[in-house]
């Protein structure tokens, strides 16, 4: 039960990003930054740690890091959130269409953050605990981008707090799937490294990248510090 409550937390964080939208969309960047850094380390000190510490993890399991990456990617080029990220103002071609497309794309995003969650806690409390912290300050940024893609294409205000809601709900959806689903130990390293591949997709090209739109030296300094953070949570919590 601990997967939902920290699954729970999504909801709150998605919400504030999707508000700030509205409000602050060009003073967010260090936020966006310090959320790039968290994702990142949670791979690097935590995730990838896990799979290799796992007697069951073969030697190839970084295949499934791999296809995690490249599955986001695939994710993103079809929705064409990009387009969105990189023309806030403008209303694209395709018009609304297109703009609910894309944030159902993000909301699927957020629905394997949810999984995420939920599988790191089949591995053990700690990782679980670790990637909800990580989850909770993406997410942050899903809630914004998935206002902003609605907007972007034409879409009136409502429809995109309907799709900030959606995009709220889904990481509790995907956390509360895992408790149904008890996967077997020699599939958690594979598991664990595809998500490993998906957090790289969206803490250094997705994330990273728009916190860096600003060119202001506190984006550095935000990233750091988010890693930083959660490297100390990460060595905090008993194994």
């Amino acid at each position: 039960m601990l997967a939902i409550l920290l699954a729970s937390v999504t909801l709150v964080s998605t919400g504030l990003g999707g508000l700030a939208a509205i409000r602050f969309r060009h003073q967010l960047h260090p936020l966006l930054g310090f959320s790039a850094g968290a994702v990142l380390a949670v791979v690097f000190f935590d995730i990838l740690p896990e799979v290799f510490a796992a007697p069951s993890a073969p030697t190839h399991v970084m295949l499934a890091a791999a296809a995690g990456f490249l599955a986001f990617f695939a994710l993103e080029r079809y929705t064409a959130l990009h387009g969105a990220r990189e023309h806030p103002h403008q209303v694209l071609e395709h018009q609304t269409e297109l703009g609910v497309l894309g944030a159902a794309g993000l909301s699927l995003h957020s629905y394997l953050d949810g999984i995420a969650i939920g599988i790191g806690f089949q591995a053990s409390t700690r990782l679980g605990v670790v990637i909800a912290l990580a989850v909770v300050a993406h997410d942050f940024g899903d809630g914004l981008n998935t206002v902003v893609v609605v907007l972007a294409h034409g879409n009136p205000l409502r429809r995109s707090v309907a799709w900030l809601l959606v995009d709220m709900v889904t990481p509790l959806l995907g956390a509360t799937s895992t408790l149904f689903l008890r996967l077997p130990e020699s599939l958690l390293p594979w598991i664990l490294a595809f998500f490993s591949g998906f957090f790289i997709y969206v803490g250094a090209s997705d994330l990273l990248p728009e916190a860096r739109e600003n060119d202001s030296p506190l984006i550095g300094v935000a990233t750091v510090a988010g890693m930083l953070v959660v490297f100390l949570v990460s060595r905090a919590l008993p194994r």
